[in-house]
């Protein structure tokens, strides 16, 4: 639609002679003469004319310059009587339309006063004299069926209301004001209904979502119900009731959260006791109940009794070491094997009490040799060094047993570390992977593998450094340059770019902050452009005045806001001509060659809606690059009436150009029935020349 108006320009009235333009040029002499016979004539546009061309020949005469001033004055002071007597006219319609009979008729009759013999303003001024004299006969009647219609309104009483806004277009049937109570009334019945069938939408949504547990936006629901009707009683008791149905289950919901947490941490007992307590909410609630059952059945389970019982006879073992009943401690760790075959926990404890035993049945054996004869003590010494020998080579034998084992689960471990780690880099998981490395170094320090796979990864780390670095400074370099060129919006992007190179870096977080400020003050002023386009656009709209209301409407699409405001009224406007089309001139494409006039015939345009009317064309350039002008003359048999000028786009694309001609006087006064097209200069395509209203 925007390119459809985009050659919408607002023409400077001008009334131009045919012959101007086509005919050679005349001397100074000739060009004042007939300037002078049109000033005298009245015909003021047209001696402005005369006296221009005039001055191009000779350049700043002084009578020349001065005939145009005055012509100028009278140019001037005719267009403040015809816009005086528009405003008198249009408030006339306005106050028409709100059957201010009384105000109406004083401002046609000052109207009248401007122009006595207006058919227009003579017509609409009789009619209300004729309104006048009909209501002081029936004025008691009509006003007490409004009254009473209106108080019907209010009540919401709307089928009653209309009866008596009907009873009252019956007696006035010319009146304006029980036709628009009448539509009033049923637009309120038909919200009514609306605010009604929606009310009970949102309640049977509620209930909906109640059924699916779903209480906050079931609530949330019967809030917009009642927002509908305040005064509503059922409404806060389904609110109170799915309140509470509410809190019951939001109740059962942390229970079970809290069951299912230690259900997680495997604190079985705990969780079996935390689901039997949400029977008090609900009893025998389902989840719940397979929850206990699958507990149970883990209670009973081989692996899960096993577990237990070896974790019972090593909490036993431990007891018996305490008290030094070895052999009662070795019993108890082997039967906790019996439950855990292969333990190395249970295992080291056999071999630890077993080491233990040993020593203490050597010692007990070496105090009774000791002490069975004196004679044999050098015998019993060699006896007990050769016995401690052997004890220190089996005890030596055990704790490389035992060295050995350690050092194969230290391996075990160091391989396990490194297979996750491998595991960690081969998923890009650097950071996760380098520490798992490192954790290998506490049980080998140095370790080539680890120590390889560090490097590697601070190379790459370095690398991604590097490159976000780089990311970084290409980042806030193209973010300075948005700023110095004022796009703080691609800024922003930029210095964002810049904090995902070097998250909560001082600096680009600072230039984000300026440049969104900056960003949020440029919108702002944008905005207050916008709304003053956008307000004086509605108020040239709701004036009828559709260019002028277009040209505003474009200029806040530019600012470039996205709204969809400007382009819907552009399309809107653009289906109101469209829609209101009265005369299509020409559909053809045709060159006009340039100073040649084409004319258009019609038959006159009804006279109430002259002051609606709009000239369309549609034309190309046919030497893109150079702007000219292209005059545009109505008139009638009688000659011409008026004109104004169109400046054709140097664009070598089709452009549509819209007039409010029926802003001019003349063309409202008088019963016009052609169009004259003179393009200055020049040769264009005209593809399209159309007369239209606004409404």
């Amino acid at each position: 639609m925007k390119k459809i108006l985009y050659g919408i320009l607002l023409g400077t009235a001008l009334l131009c002679s045919n012959g101007i333009m086509a005919q050679a040029p005349e001397s100074y002499e000739s060009l004042m003469r007939s300037g002078n016979a049109k000033f005298t004539a009245k015909d003021y546009i047209s001696a402005k004319t005369y006296y221009e061309m005039a001055l191009k020949q000779k350049p700043k005469d002084a009578e020349a310059q001065q005939k145009l001033n005055e012509t100028l004055v009278k140019i001037q002071a005719d267009s403040e009587r015809q816009e005086v007597f528009y405003a008198h006219l249009d408030a006339g319609d306005a106050l028409h339309a709100e059957n201010k009979y009384e105000e109406a008729l004083a401002e046609y009759d000052k109207a009248l006063a401007i122009f006595p013999d207006d058919k227009y303003v003579g017509a609409q001024a009789e009619s209300i004299r004729a309104i006048l004299k009909e209501r002081q006969d029936n004025q008691e009647a009509y006003n007490r069926a409004i009254e009473q219609g209106n108080a019907l309104l209010e009540g919401e009483n709307f089928d009653a209301a209309i009866l008596q806004f009907e009873a009252a277009a019956k007696i006035f049937p010319n009146d304006k004001l029980p036709k628009d109570r009448i539509a009033e009334a049923r637009r309120l019945q038909q919200i009514y209904n609306d605010k009604t069938a929606q009310f009970n939408k949102l309640v049977a949504d509620a209930d909906q979502l109640a059924l699916r547990k779903n209480f906050n936006d079931a609530i949330a629901k019967l809030n917009q119900a009642l927002e509908l009707f305040p005064n509503d009683t059922q409404v806060p008791n389904k609110i109170q009731e799915y309140q509470s149905a509410k809190d019951l289950n939001d109740r059962y919901n942390t229970l079970i959260a809290e069951a299912d947490q230690l259900y997680e941490n495997k604190q079985y007992t705990e969780a079996r006791t935390a689901y039997q307590g949400v029977f008090a909410l609900v009893p025998g609630d389902a989840y719940a109940t397979d929850m206990i059952r699958r507990i149970n059945e883990l209670f009973e389970s081989p692996e899960y009794i096993a577990e237990q019982n070896y974790l019972a006879a090593m909490e036993r073992g431990a007891g018996l070491e305490t008290q030094e009943q070895w052999q009662m401690a070795l019993n108890t760790y082997q039967e906790a094997l019996t439950y855990k075959p292969g333990d190395l926990a249970a295992t080291q404890k056999v071999n630890e009490v077993s080491a233990t035993i040993r020593r203490l049945e050597e010692e007990a054996e070496a105090a009774r040799l000791a002490a069975e004869q004196a004679a044999a003590e050098e015998a019993a010494r060699l006896a007990a060094e050769a016995e401690a020998a052997r004890l220190a080579a089996e005890a030596e034998a055990a704790r490389l047993a035992a060295e050995a084992a350690a050092e194969a689960e230290r391996q075990e471990r160091i391989q396990q570390m490194l297979g996750v780690a491998d595991g960690l880099f081969a998923e890009e998981k650097y950071v996760e992977a380098k520490a798992k490395y490192q954790e290998v170094f506490t049980l080998d320090e140095g370790n080539a593998t680890a120590t390889a796979k560090i490097n590697e990864i601070d190379g790459i780390f370095a690398q991604i450094a590097a490159e976000a670095q780089q990311r970084y400074d290409e980042a806030m370099a193209a973010a300075a340059r948005y700023m110095n060129e004022e796009d703080f919006k691609n800024a922003i992007a930029q210095y964002q770019m810049a904090l995902v190179a070097k998250p909560d870096d001082a600096e680009a977080t600072a230039q984000l902050q300026a440049a969104q400020r900056m960003e949020s003050d440029r919108v702002s002023a944008l905005r207050a452009q916008y709304n003053s386009f956008i307000k004086e656009g509605d108020k040239q709209f709701n004036a009828k005045a559709l260019d002028k209301a277009v040209e505003n409407y474009i200029k806040a699409e530019e600012l470039g806001l996205g709204e969809p405001y400007p382009s819907e009224m552009i399309e809107r406007i653009s289906r109101i001509i469209e829609e209101n089309k009265l005369y299509e001139l020409n559909t053809e494409a045709f060159t006009m060659t340039a100073n040649t006039p084409r004319r258009f015939t019609f038959n006159p345009v009804d006279v109430a809606s002259r002051r609606s009317n709009y000239i369309i064309l549609k034309a190309r350039n046919l030497t893109p690059g150079k702007s000219f002008p292209m005059i545009v003359s109505f008139g009638s048999e009688n000659g011409k009436n008026g004109g104004f000028v169109l400046a054709i786009s140097d664009s070598e694309e089709t452009k549509t150009y819209l007039f409010r001609i029926g802003s001019q006087y003349k063309w409202f006064s008088e019963d016009n029935t052609w169009i004259e097209l003179i393009s200055e200069n020049d040769d264009v395509e005209v593809s399209m020349v159309e007369i239209s209203r606004s409404n």
